[in-house]
């Protein structure tokens, strides 16, 4: 009865554990964050691929997002080259299985228009560095079938 009891008190303080953490990284997220930069870390050159299935990744260059941890919600302002200027509203959190990792991961869904329970798809982001001051994130985006990375780079306004 002892073990049973020990083993509870373990998964509950544990899972507390992963749950603190996921707030702390969602606190951190918090302000106006600018894309200052693009890059494939893998491959040479520069994919035009689409990002959060919103846009072509050239109409993020110097976009502007807004993070509000305390609702995980949020917003982004496209204004790239050749793009129009066009307001997103988002749903994220950070995956609390994943905030004790090196690299958390954030779930990211696009809800322009929409309900967030009425929206089924999203995308994982890995975080590879969040800064008081910059932020990077690592995700996957698919160019003529196959999966490239794609890394981006915040810095705080």
């Amino acid at each position: 009865m002892r073990y049973c009891l020990v083993l509870i008190v373990a998964i509950l303080f544990s899972s507390c554990g992963s749950s603190y953490l996921a707030n702390k990284v969602e606190r951190e997220f918090k302000g106006d964050w600018v894309l200052e930069s693009v890059t494939f870390p893998d491959s040479s050159g520069f994919f035009d691929v689409e990002l959060f299935e919103v846009a072509d990744i050239s109409c993020f260059q110097n976009s502007i997002w807004k993070f509000v941890p305390n609702n995980s919600t949020g917003e982004f302002t496209l204004d790239g080259d050749s793009c129009a200027k066009t307001k997103n509203r988002l749903t994220w959190y950070v995956d609390s299985e994943t905030a004790k990792n090196a690299y958390p991961e954030v779930l990211m869904k696009v809800t322009t228009g929409q309900k967030a329970k009425d929206v089924s798809q999203g995308t994982r982001i890995r975080i590879k560095s969040l800064l008081e001051n910059e932020m990077v994130w690592e995700q996957t985006a698919n160019y003529n079938g196959k999966e490239i990375k794609v890394e981006t780079t915040f810095s705080k306004i």
